[in-house]
């Protein structure tokens, strides 16, 4: 078990936005999350890489305990986050975006080996290695998200909302690199509104309504599920 989330309870002030939810994801799956805006699947990512203290439950990470752990140092143990939003360095060059993520790294050869990764993926991303960030189009800024969490080397990447703002040709290429990542060994941890696209990554899912864990079980019975079709999948 890579990742495991044990009665995690998180709070903002006197609400609580997170009721001891448990869910756990193997090496080498993508699992989703999926559910409507303010349901908590932003709120547990954040959680996971330290971004936002839990109130209760635990957190264990290839059998490390990271909820006494600083955001960097999670970083430094495996776990890379894609934030919604992109959050991409604008007034960097594409490059300097890529080099900063591996700043915890010391194996210059291993940078550079995976600087022609990234490109490779994202060929274009290498076409603007050296424009600006804020440059760069909505689905440009996506793929260098992607690119940056690479870079991290991390064994889990935690994606929230990779879709938002994109066009559909754009989604579906986003997705299928995203699938051709995890296919060379990243275990993909997706936070989705567009739960159609999601359930087809992912092996698996859990359904998150205001808080609590509704719903779990491979992608193909949570999108038989009447009740999954209804409410996120048009029909």
């Amino acid at each position: 078990m890579l990742l495991s989330v044990k009665d995690l309870r998180v709070k903002y002030g006197n609400i609580e936005a997170v009721h001891g939810i448990s869910f756990d994801v193997d090496e080498g799956e993508i699992v989703t999350l999926i559910g409507a805006n303010g349901a908590g699947k932003s709120t547990t990512l954040m959680t996971i890489s330290g971004l936002i203290p839990a109130a209760g439950g635990s957190i264990t990470y290839d059998g490390q305990d990271l909820l006494r752990c600083p955001p960097h140092k999670i970083v430094g143990m495996g776990v890379a986050h894609v934030p919604e939003g992109r959050r991409i360095f604008g007034n960097l060059t594409v490059e300097e975006n890529l080099r900063l993520a591996a700043y915890a790294r010391n194996d210059k050869e291993g940078i550079r080996k995976d600087l022609e990764r990234v490109y490779d993926i994202f060929p274009r991303l290498g076409e603007r290695k050296h424009q600006l960030g804020d440059t760069l189009s909505g689905g440009e800024q996506q793929m260098l998200a992607v690119g940056r969490a690479l870079m991290t080397k991390g064994r889990l990447m935690l994606l929230d909302e990779p879709s938002m703002g994109l066009a559909p040709i754009l989604v579906r290429e986003i997705f299928e690199v995203l699938r051709e990542i995890n296919r060379q060994g990243t275990t993909i941890l997706l936070v989705e509104q567009n739960a159609r696209m999601a359930l087809k990554l992912a092996g698996r899912g859990y359904v998150l309504e205001t808080g609590n864990i509704v719903l779990s079980g491979t992608s193909e019975e949570l999108m038989a599920n009447p009740d999954v079709r209804r409410a996120y999948l048009g029909g």
